[in-house]
């Protein structure tokens, strides 16, 4: 064989090395060649497709694990809102859980639970799948690996039986889920990237983890002992104590021309109060006159019979009325109480979703019996 034959055959083998070590078509760069499956069309496994064919069972059980751990972070986010009772923090965990696995995944690879387990989802090239296969692998989530739907079972399945490994969102991406070590080597990230994933990671444990801990260690979370708290009119002319974690609605009061609205952080139950002027009413006007014309109104959208009772408040006694009522197609129970101070009468009525009315009925009821005027 001649100098330039020798010379093209190097050319050769390093023209076919460089192509396969960027996922080209043929045998892989390492070791002796075992016969690996070889896809249809010709083309040899992806790297990331040659190391999940080398996993045993054990990834599966890894991936389960951390998608145990996922849901108990994003149960740890819920219990920080209510921890703090603020609906806008509500509000945000919960745009944060439908963004959870589409962006996480997206473009870091990671949740918090494949964090912390050392495994993250790849595409064929060792990158983060990036949006458009996260967004295919989330919805598909909601189908093989949703807590509520069968368990997680059909992931589980699919996974264990799969040569790669891989359930129905990684099927339908062309993902894979590796190891953190086998995912560095094929594409080791930069120190800064790994700082970044540190901090974001962390941050997000932190806040699912600590404000549940402080409740739980100080309060025997759930509380079995609620504060009282005592919440004043917008006017600051009356007050009414309550036990059930309401906090003050101030946008509510304003939106529904109330003088006091109390709502809980999953907005479930509240407590609203509307003030009426004796003066404006008609001064010959009782108690009675002005709860059993409150009654006339509401008959018309009432969906069930009313409840009526008389109950002991600061200023003497009460009318009370429980009744339910459809809105919007769904059932909620309403106790309505009525009461007098020296120059108004009020309704304090609370509000609750028909399946929590055995639970807070009783709570909320207490609540409105501790109306009362202030002292000038």
């Amino acid at each position: 064989m001649d100098q330039t034959s020798i010379t093209n055959a190097s050319v050769t083998d390093e023209s076919a090395s460089s192509n396969l070590s960027s996922n080209s078509s043929g045998p892989p760069p390492w070791g002796k060649y075992t016969g690996f499956p070889v896809q249809p069309g010709g083309t040899f496994p992806s790297v990331p497709e040659l190391i999940v064919y080398s996993y045993s069972s054990s990834i599966v059980f890894r991936r389960w694990a951390a998608t145990i751990l996922d849901v108990l972070v994003l149960a740890g986010l819920y219990g920080t809102a209510i921890f703090f009772n603020s609906n806008i923090l509500f509000y945000l965990v919960l745009g944060f859980t439908l963004l959870y696995y589409l962006l996480l995944e997206g473009f870091t690879g990671h949740t918090a639970g494949k964090y912390i387990l050392r495994i993250q989802v790849v595409r064929e090239d060792g990158r983060p799948p990036g949006f458009v296969k996260s967004l295919i692998r989330t919805l598909l989530r909601i189908v093989d690996t949703n807590p509520g739907l069968l368990g997680g079972l059909p992931a589980g399945i699919c996974a264990l039986v799969t040569k790669k490994k891989q359930r129905l969102g990684d099927m339908a991406a062309n993902t894979y889920v590796i190891k953190v070590a086998d995912s560095h080597a094929i594409k080791p990230p930069s120190r800064r990237t790994k700082m970044t994933l540190a901090v974001i990671f962390f941050t997000i444990i932190l806040f699912a983890a600590v404000p549940n801990v402080i409740a739980w260690t100080t309060t025997g979370y759930p509380e079995t002992q609620p504060k009282t708290v005592i919440h004043m009119s917008e006017d600051g002319k009356f007050q009414i104590m309550d036990r059930s974690s309401l906090k003050r609605d101030s946008s509510g009061a304003a939106e529904l021309g109330a003088n006091l609205a109390l709502s809980n952080a999953l907005n479930t139950r509240h407590i609203v109060v509307f003030t009426y002027s004796k003066e404006e009413i008609g001064t010959e006007h009782t108690l009675e006159d002005f709860y059993l014309e409150m009654q006339d109104l509401l008959r018309d959208n009432v969906t069930s019979g009313f409840q009526e009772r008389k109950f002991a408040v600061d200023s003497g006694l009460g009318y009370e009325m429980t009744y339910q009522q459809t809105i919007d197609g769904e059932p909620y129970m309403y106790i309505a109480g009525y009461v007098e101070t020296s120059e108004h009468f009020h309704e304090v009525t609370a509000i609750m979703d028909v399946r929590n009315y055995e639970k807070y009925g009783a709570e909320l009821r207490a609540a409105i019996a501790t109306f009362r005027e202030v002292d000038p």
